[in-house]
């Protein structure tokens, strides 16, 4: 962190003199934390000269990133100035080291000490001085101590989304560099609707992993509204999933790649599935298997029984894991509304039925959730191209069947 903000004070001083004048720093300090960057990530971050430095194409996209990440940090200090932080805490001046960050985000998500030293290969004792020296230099209270564990107060929690930010933006940063060397390496992270799990993702992280096998890609699975949570704080880089008109109003940038509907599904040999015509109220007397409240599935389905004026389906298991899904329809006589694409293995083979009943109104668009101001890597929207390139296909021939 440090070293990033001996970059920004060069790049916008043009001399490595000038911006050690700025930071008040010798200017063989400056100039050691730029070869020290430029060590990191193997590549000229400024062309020398007599008369001072010219930054490089390396050096502009570094830039670029650093000054997301300060902006992060005065918004800290801006949101945290109710509370009467300390204005000149060395966490506000690009000071403090990743790890330190690192460990303050993994304690209020775990609330435990030794959990976070054991996560982080640290000891009790380091992690219980990180946050000491964070408390005392910000004089704020960060956590609370009670039986339950470390739990998070309210500056503690605005700094801690800031800082949640600053490690999406590093972890970018890495991505976008490694990416002008000619290579693809980094960290993705993201959610997907389930629907889209069993062959859109396959087909795209496959295309992807076959051209840049050092990308790891991780998903998510949680609720909604903590995936969403995710998104802001930039955690997680995109949610690929059915769109309602309430995601345009939510601070999201939405990209739309297709179409998909809904089916209603039980298991083959279920007292619905020889029906014809089957009137919606017939679903009500069976239990359903449904994705989270906050889920699009489950808000289009509670749609259609609101425009009837009819109660919601009861619903016995709330689950979105294809397996459990499939073991729960084939076990009993619940019921469940689903893309067709997510059991599309188990309709081929007749163990899972579609019954004959239309859900007007279910036609959603399916698309990407990004937060409206993030800046993706090169990497992620190679990811995005690669889906919307597999979606297309598989959702183009589940429309013609």
């Amino acid at each position: 962190m440090r070293h990033l903000r001996a970059l920004i004070a060069v790049f916008e001083e043009g001399s490595i003199a000038k911006g050690a004048q700025r930071l008040l720093r010798t200017p063989s300090a400056v100039a050691s934390s730029i070869r020290q960057l430029e060590t990191h990530f193997r590549a000229d971050l400024f062309d020398r000269q007599a008369t001072g430095v010219t930054p490089t194409d390396f050096g502009r996209t570094a830039y670029r990133r650093a000054r997301r990440i300060a902006s992060e940090f005065r918004t800290a200090q801006i949101e945290l100035a109710p509370y009467e932080v300390r204005s000149n805490a060395p966490l506000f001046s690009m000071v403090t080291g990743e790890r330190q960050l690192t460990i303050l985000v993994r304690l209020r998500e775990m609330k435990h000490m030794p959990s976070v030293a054991n996560v982080l290969g640290l000891t009790q004792p380091a992690v219980s001085a990180v946050l000491r020296q964070a408390e005392n230099t910000l004089k704020l209270p960060l956590f609370r101590r009670t039986a339950k564990g470390m739990i998070v107060t309210e500056p503690g929690d605005l700094l801690i989304f800031r800082l949640r930010r600053v490690l999406a933006e590093l972890r970018h940063l890495e991505a976008d560099v490694a990416q002008l060397r000619g290579e693809m390496a980094g960290r993705i992270q993201f959610a997907a609707l389930p629907s889209l799990r069993t062959r859109v993702l396959p087909q795209a992280i496959a295309a992807l992993n076959s051209k840049h096998p050092n990308v790891q890609v991780s998903m998510i699975d949680a609720p909604f509204e903590i995936l969403f949570a995710g998104v802001h704080s930039g955690e997680i880089d995109f949610i690929l999933t059915g769109l309602n008109a309430d995601y345009h109003h939510r601070d999201f940038d939405i990209r739309i790649i297709g179409q998909d509907r809904l089916v209603v599904v039980a298991r083959a040999g279920h007292p619905l599935s020889g029906q014809s015509n089957i009137d919606v109220r017939a679903l009500l007397e069976y239990p359903w298997i449904l994705r989270d409240r906050g889920a699009p599935t489950r808000e289009l389905l509670n749609n259609i029984f609101r425009r009837l004026r009819l109660a919601p389906p009861r619903v016995a298991v709330q689950a979105g894991d294809l397996g459990l899904l499939r073991g729960l329809l084939q076990e009993s006589d619940a019921i469940s509304a689903v893309s067709p694409q997510y059991l599309a293995d188990e309709i081929a083979s007749g163990s899972v039925k579609v019954l004959d009943i239309e859900l007007p109104g279910t036609e959603r668009d399916i698309g990407f959730i990004l937060r409206r101001d993030a800046q993706p890597s090169v990497l992620c929207e190679k990811l995005m191209q690669h889906i919307e390139v597999a979606a297309q296909g598989v959702l183009t021939r589940a429309r013609a069947a």
